[in-house]
C-alpha cells in the first residue's frame, strides 16, 4: 500500500537579536529623532565609536541597511575590538542573506569578547540555519548542527537566564530532529517568559514528531489563543486531529489555515487526505490539484493524487 504525505507547517525560526545600544531605546524608541541627536553628536565628537554603532542602530530600525552598515563600519574601524559592532554589523548582513558576511562578523564579535552571548546566540541560530540549508540538499548536516548547538550552548553558559538562547537551542535541536532536547529547552525558554505563538507551535511540533498527541494538541492549542491568525499552526493542529481520526474537525483547521493564506500546498494536500479518509475522492483530488496550483513540484500532493485516482477506480 503506498504510503501517504501529511505534511507539516515550516518550523518556528528565530530571529537573531541585536545587542542592545549603549544608549538604549525606550519602547517609544524614535529612530528619527535618535539619528538626528547621534549625528549632532558625531559632529561634536567624530572618531566617537559607540555613537556610529547606536546610530547604526537606529538606521537598522529604520529598515536603511545600507546607512547601518557603514556606520557599524565606521565603529569597527575606530574600534577593532568594537564586539558589539561585529554582532550587530552581522545581524544587517543575515537580513540581507548575506550569511558568509553575518558569520565571519558573528566569529570576530566573540573573537574580541569571548562572553558576548547575544553574538554566539546570533552565531549559533545562523550556523542551525546553514545546516538546514545542507541537509535540504541531500547532504549530512550534523557535524553543523553540533556547531551550532556548541554555540547556543556557550551563550547560556556565559547567561544562564538567556531566554531566547535555550528557545533558539530548542529549535535547532528540533530542525537535527532530537526533539526531547527541544522540549526541555523550550520549555525552559518558557519559564523564563517566552509566551509566543512560535514557540507552543514548534514544541507542539516537537510532541507530535515523539507521538504524545495529547500535549501537542494542548500546545496547539496555546499557540491559537495567543494568535487566532497564525495559518501554520491550525495546519499542525489539524495533523492532530487527523492523527486522532476526527477528520472533521482536522477540515476545519485546514480550512482555516487555507483562509489565512498560509503552506497552501501543504494545508491543501492535507485537506485532501481528510477527504480521502472520508470516501470523498473527488474532493480530494480538487485539494491536491489546488496545492499543485500553489507548487506544481510539491511531491505530497502528486503522490497522494495518484493514491486517489487508483481509489476512484476502484483500483485499491
Amino acid at each position: 500500500m503506498k504510503k501517504f504525505f501529511r505534511v507539516i507547517a515550516g518550523g518556528f525560526l528565530a530571529m537573531s537579536l541585536l545587542t542592545t545600544p549603549v544608549f538604549a531605546a525606550p519602547m517609544n524608541f524614535d529612530a528619527d529623532s535618535a539619528i538626528a541627536q547621534y549625528t549632532q553628536k558625531l559632529q561634536r565628537e567624530p572618531n566617537n565609536a559607540v555613537v556610529y554603532n547606536n546610530r547604526g542602530y537606529a538606521y537598522k530600525l529604520k529598515k536603511d541597511y545600507d546607512k547601518a552598515i557603514a556606520d557599524f563600519t565606521r565603529a569597527i574601524e575606530l574600534d577593532q575590538n568594537y564586539s558589539d559592532a561585529f554582532n550587530n554589523r552581522a545581524t544587517v548582513y543575515e537580513t540581507l542573506d548575506r550569511y558568509d558576511d553575518a558569520y565571519n562578523d558573528y566569529t570576530r564579535a566573540v573573537e574580541t569578547n569571548s562572553n558576548n552571548a547575544v553574538a554566539f546566540n546570533n552565531r549559533g541560530l545562523l550556523t542551525g540555519k546553514m545546516a538546514t540549508y545542507k541537509e535540504k540538499s541531500g547532504s549530512d548536516a550534523s557535524a553543523i548542527y553540533d556547531r551550532a548547538i556548541k554555540d547556543l550552548t556557550r551563550a547560556v553558559e556565559i547567561n544562564p537566564n538567556y531566554a531566547e538562547a535555550y528557545q533558539n537551542r530548542g529549535v535547532v535541536c528540533s530542525w537535527k530532529g532530537d526533539n526531547n532536547s527541544a522540549i526541555t529547552d523550550l520549555t525552559r525558554a518558557i519559564g523564563l517568559g517566552i509566551n509566543t505563538v512560535e514557540i507552543f507551535s514548534t514544541r507542539g511540533s516537537c510532541y507530535r514528531a515523539l507521538g504524545e498527541k495529547d500535549n501537542a494538541l494542548a500546545d496547539f492549542n496555546k499557540a491559537i489563543a495567543i494568535n487566532p491568525n497564525h495559518g501554520g499552526t491550525y495546519n499542525n493542529r489539524g495533523l492532530i486531529y487527523y492523527d486522532k481520526k476526527d477528520y472533521q474537525r482536522a477540515i476545519t483547521d485546514f480550512k482555516k489555515a487555507i483562509e489565512l493564506g498560509v503552506n497552501l500546498s501543504a494545508a491543501y494536500t492535507n485537506l485532501g487526505l481528510c477527504y480521502y479518509q472520508l470516501g470523498d475522492y473527488d474532493a480530494a483530488i480538487d485539494c491536491y490539484n489546488r496545492a499543485l496550483s500553489e507548487n506544481q513540484n510539491f511531491k505530497p500532493a502528486i503522490q497522494n493524487m495518484q493514491v486517489a485516482y487508483e481509489a476512484k477506480a476502484g483500483r485499491r
